[in-house]
């Protein structure tokens, strides 16, 4: 699924994330599942930004998909300072979504 398709789908269709370890083990499903590394994931709200989040060995590396991907870089944080991102604050609110895996 990119990121327009998950940008589209009705929230009742997603799954909520609910704190850091649902996230890192949604990732790690995806990527257990598809073979493709990080998942997909979308803030309810307004412009429903979607951003692509993978582990890697500090953390998270979160990299948001529905802008210019040329002119985005991605951020890399230990779990502590992710504490600090748009994405975790979302998903603090109970905004942050994500598509099941096939």
């Amino acid at each position: 699924m990119d990121y327009t398709d998950i940008r589209s789908t009705e929230l009742s269709k997603l799954l909520r994330v609910r704190n850091v370890t649902d996230l890192a083990w949604l990732v790690k499903e995806s990527e257990l599942v598809t073979g493709k590394p990080g998942r997909q994931f979308i803030v309810a709200g307004g412009d429903r930004p979607a951003y692509q989040v993978r582990l890697d060995s500090s953390g998270f590396e979160i990299l948001r998909v529905d802008v210019n991907p040329l002119g985005t870089a991605p951020t890399h944080s230990s779990k502590p300072e992710f504490l600090q991102h748009p994405v975790a604050s979302a998903m603090a609110c109970g905004r942050l979504y994500t598509a099941k895996v096939h």
